[in-house]
């Protein structure tokens, strides 16, 4: 399956339109040859260059983009850090460009592979090998992001796509970097809803607090990713995005360990130490969260995971059409990392369910024996309510 044909959203037919029709030229240089997909930020067509071989992906801006000229200017300065980066873990970005008729849109790295999303979708845990392997490629696209201070603030399944990589599987790319926030404002002011997946999103971005994100709100999401891969499940969930978001802001996820009895060792205790509500309470940065989580595979397996595809340093990788120069991944974590894991043991010392049930415990007797309380009342219930749509209209703000 073509990358581009899960790029922000499901796989189906896309009309042309007048700027986008078959045969096409962009700027004289990028020739349509048929629609792929419609995502969630525009559609998506199958480009040839004029003059060079090779096959691209050409992504157009939906409507809503291009009429919020705060998320255009945003989305046209990490285009062009993107396009920089050179990651061999970050689809790569080649130019972003306007059409006559007034149509933004960029034109990038055609991959083949498979959805994230699509393989977590079966609802079986990962294999820690293989998951740790995942989590660490994400972690080193995002941390060449941030050194350049570029967020991606929509990390999720959808996003990530495994490919096959010089006869490696689950070689990652990350999509949608600089235009994933947009997106989400757009469909808000679109269709006066929510829509998206707010079970990765952080609790300051649920929030609105725009000041307060930063990269550290991507690594929550990669902590949900994690948690999703080693358990099987997604940390939060609820019958409507409401419900789910005030989940993530007012809410400890179950331990990993409930869903996953094999998870009892250091695994849950780092993943939820990424998942914290204080983004100060998570680790320092992206790849000390997976260094982390790679040490903690190694203690509760009792084995040292495969080192994954082998990956080219940046700015030693070819383009999509001239494939990619191996160099290996970075070596396991030492001694600094091990002891890590043995503070977080530490910390973590008191189960987390034993405290949960004594609290739950002394409220319901609290809530039995005294006349105010007892039983459920309508303005409880009203004040929850009231609670979670804050949540939703900070973020539409």
């Amino acid at each position: 399956m073509l990358e581009s044909e899960k790029v922000g959203g499901p796989v189906v037919a896309v009309a042309p339109t007048a700027d986008f029709a078959v045969g096409t030229i962009l700027k004289d240089t990028y020739r349509i040859v048929r629609p792929l997909a419609e995502g969630g930020c525009g559609d998506v067509y199958l480009a040839a260059h004029t003059r060079l071989p090779g096959a691209f992906a050409v992504k157009v801006l939906r409507a809503g983009l291009t009429r919020d000229r705060e998320a255009l200017a945003r989305f046209r300065q990490e285009a062009e850090i993107t396009s920089t980066l050179r990651h061999p873990h970050i689809v790569q970005v080649f130019d972003f460009d306007v059409t006559d008729g007034g149509v933004h849109y960029l034109v990038m790295e055609l991959l083949e592979g498979v959805s994230l999303a699509d393989v977590v979708r079966s609802g079986a845990p990962f294999d820690p090998r293989r998951a740790i392997n995942i989590v660490e490629q994400i972690a080193q696209g995002l941390h060449a992001a941030h050194e350049r201070g570029v967020v991606h603030r929509d990390l999720k399944p959808e996003n990530v796509m495994l490919l096959s990589a010089g006869g490696a599987e689950d070689f990652v790319k990350v999509l949608d970097f600089g235009i994933s926030q947009a997106s989400w404002r757009a469909r808000l002011t679109e269709n006066d809803r929510v829509s998206g997946t707010p079970q990765y999103m952080a609790p300051e971005q649920a929030q609105g607090l725009r000041e307060q994100i930063d990269h550290r709100t991507d690594q929550f999401s990669l902590a949900a990713i994690a948690y999703t891969l080693f358990t099987g499940h997604e940390p939060f969930s609820g019958d409507n995005p409401i419900a789910v978001l005030y989940q993530v802001v007012h809410h400890e996820p179950p331990a990993p360990v409930e869903a996953n009895p094999a998870l009892a060792g250091a695994i849950g205790d780092v993943i939820m130490r990424g998942l914290s509500k204080q983004s100060a309470d998570r680790f320092a940065d992206v790849l000390e969260f997976a260094a982390a989580l790679r040490a903690a595979v190694e203690a509760t397996t009792g084995t040292q995971p495969s080192a994954g595809p082998e990956v080219a340093l940046p700015g030693e990788v070819a383009t999509s059409t001239g494939g990619i120069d191996a160099e290996p991944i970075a070596a396991p974590p030492g001694r600094e990392t091990k002891r890590l894991i043995r503070r977080i043991r530490r910390k973590n010392a008191v189960p987390r369910r034993i405290v949960a049930l004594t609290l739950a415990a002394g409220l319901a007797v609290f809530a039995w024996f005294h006349p105010k309380t007892r039983g459920p009342t309508r303005a409880a219930w009203e004040q929850a309510s009231g609670q979670a749509h804050k949540v939703i209209d900070r973020f539409r703000q």
